[in-house]
Protein backbone atom coordinates (compact mmCIF):
# COMPACT_ATOMS: atom_id res chain seq x y z
CA UNK A 1 0.00 0.00 0.00
CA UNK A 2 1.58 3.52 -0.86
CA UNK A 3 1.45 6.44 1.02
CA UNK A 4 2.11 9.72 -1.36
CA UNK A 5 2.63 13.45 0.02
CA UNK A 6 0.59 15.70 -1.01
CA UNK A 7 0.53 19.84 -0.44
CA UNK A 8 -2.14 22.21 -0.32
CA UNK A 9 -1.70 25.60 -2.25
CA UNK A 10 -4.65 27.35 -0.46
CA UNK A 11 -2.70 26.98 3.12
CA UNK A 12 0.63 25.34 2.30
CA UNK A 13 -0.63 22.08 4.53
CA UNK A 14 1.23 18.85 3.89
CA UNK A 15 -0.05 15.99 4.11
CA UNK A 16 0.22 12.06 3.44
CA UNK A 17 -2.64 9.48 1.95
CA UNK A 18 -1.89 5.74 2.26
CA UNK A 19 -3.86 4.33 -0.86
CA UNK A 20 -5.21 0.36 -0.87
CA UNK A 21 -2.84 0.04 -4.02
CA UNK A 22 -0.53 1.41 -6.37
CA UNK A 23 -2.91 0.84 -9.45
CA UNK A 24 -6.03 2.57 -7.10
CA UNK A 25 -3.38 5.55 -6.71
CA UNK A 26 -3.25 5.80 -10.51
CA UNK A 27 -6.34 5.03 -11.34
CA UNK A 28 -7.61 7.89 -9.15
CA UNK A 29 -5.25 10.52 -11.09
CA UNK A 30 -5.61 9.14 -14.18
CA UNK A 31 -9.52 9.86 -13.28
CA UNK A 32 -8.96 13.69 -12.20
CA UNK A 33 -9.75 12.63 -8.35
CA UNK A 34 -8.71 15.54 -6.41
CA UNK A 35 -7.84 15.27 -2.41
CA UNK A 36 -9.19 17.90 -0.52
CA UNK A 37 -6.89 19.52 2.16
CA UNK A 38 -6.99 17.92 5.88
CA UNK A 39 -6.84 21.39 7.45
CA UNK A 40 -8.88 23.84 5.40
CA UNK A 41 -10.71 21.46 2.73
CA UNK A 42 -9.74 23.33 -0.24
CA UNK A 43 -9.37 21.03 -3.71
CA UNK A 44 -5.87 23.25 -4.68
CA UNK A 45 -3.83 20.04 -3.94
CA UNK A 46 -0.88 18.42 -5.93
CA UNK A 47 0.90 15.30 -4.84
CA UNK A 48 4.75 16.13 -4.23
CA UNK A 49 8.05 13.78 -4.25
CA UNK A 50 8.28 13.12 -0.69
CA UNK A 51 12.00 12.92 0.59
CA UNK A 52 13.06 9.21 0.92
CA UNK A 53 15.97 7.51 3.50
CA UNK A 54 18.64 5.45 1.87
CA UNK A 55 19.58 2.93 3.99
CA UNK A 56 22.27 -0.30 3.73
CA UNK A 57 21.55 -3.69 2.82
CA UNK A 58 21.32 -4.26 6.53
CA UNK A 59 19.06 -1.30 7.19
CA UNK A 60 21.97 0.95 8.58
CA UNK A 61 24.40 3.21 7.37
CA UNK A 62 26.43 2.42 4.40
CA UNK A 63 30.43 1.97 4.85
CA UNK A 64 30.84 5.09 2.93
CA UNK A 65 28.50 6.50 5.56
CA UNK A 66 29.75 4.95 8.66
CA UNK A 67 33.21 6.65 8.38
CA UNK A 68 32.32 9.82 8.31
CA UNK A 69 30.38 9.17 11.39
CA UNK A 70 33.17 7.88 13.08
CA UNK A 71 35.43 10.61 11.84
CA UNK A 72 33.08 12.53 13.33
CA UNK A 73 32.80 11.63 16.53
CA UNK A 74 36.86 11.60 16.65
CA UNK A 75 37.28 15.19 15.64
CA UNK A 76 34.32 15.39 18.59
CA UNK A 77 35.92 13.91 21.13
CA UNK A 78 39.74 15.34 20.43
CA UNK A 79 38.36 18.34 21.30
CA UNK A 80 38.03 19.15 24.92
CA UNK A 81 36.64 21.95 26.50
CA UNK A 82 38.92 24.33 28.78
CA UNK A 83 35.89 23.86 31.67
CA UNK A 84 36.54 20.58 31.25
CA UNK A 85 39.92 20.13 31.64
CA UNK A 86 40.21 22.66 34.61
CA UNK A 87 37.64 20.13 36.14
CA UNK A 88 39.96 17.46 35.93
CA UNK A 89 42.63 19.11 37.33
CA UNK A 90 41.12 19.79 39.88
CA UNK A 91 39.75 16.77 40.86
CA UNK A 92 43.49 15.04 40.29
CA UNK A 93 44.44 17.78 42.59
CA UNK A 94 41.68 17.08 45.26
CA UNK A 95 43.11 13.70 45.01
CA UNK A 96 46.14 13.98 45.81
CA UNK A 97 45.66 16.08 48.99
CA UNK A 98 46.64 14.42 51.84
CA UNK A 99 42.74 13.67 53.58
CA UNK A 100 42.52 14.26 57.47
CA UNK A 101 41.09 12.16 59.69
Amino acid sequence: MPIYEYVCHACGERFDHLWTSISAAEKATAAGTVLSCPACQSKETDRIVSQVAVLGELGGLTPSEQRGVNAQAERIAAITPKEQIQQFQANREQKRKPTSS
